[in-house]
């Protein structure tokens, strides 16, 4: 369920959704002078991340869903487990899990976004090596 070759996969540990290999980040999602920013390019697959100008603003839209199922989540324990706790002291959680959680949301959306465009293809740096080495050979 979580092995090279899903979804999850790439999602979870920040992996280019085409090979699995390369980060899809610059930095850690906690690094605040790169937060969020993706690479260039796949440094392993060579996979153009952004298809397009402003690509990732689509991304806002799983960050809001993203946001409204920690909402959710966090309502539910509530219920769960502190079924006293006060309005207030709900909205305090809220807000506090929410600044916590943001740069990873953030990041999360961005990552998600991605692999809704790219597919895995676990043969791309197979093909890669098999087209660098042609190359070399034609150029020898």
């Amino acid at each position: 369920m979580f092995g090279k070759g899903t979804k999850l996969y790439s999602i979870l540990r920040f992996k280019c959704p085409r090979c699995h290999e390369g980060d899809f980040f610059q930095g850690h999602a906690y690094n605040f002078s790169k937060m969020g920013k993706v690479k260039e390019y796949c440094p392993k697959c060579n996979l153009k991340y952004s298809i397009e100008p402003s690509f990732y603003y689509g991304s806002y839209y799983v960050t809001y869903a993203l946001g409204c199922a920690l909402f959710i989540a966090i309502w539910v324990l509530k219920l769960l487990l502190f079924p006293d706790l006060s309005p207030w002291g709900l909205l305090m959680t809220i807000l506090i899990s929410v600044m916590v959680l943001s740069p990873l949301i953030y990041a999360l959306s961005k990552i998600v976004w991605g692999n809704f465009f790219f597919k895995y293809d676990k043969n791309i740096l197979q093909k890669k090596n098999v087209n660098s080495q042609n190359d070399t050979t034609t150029k020898g």
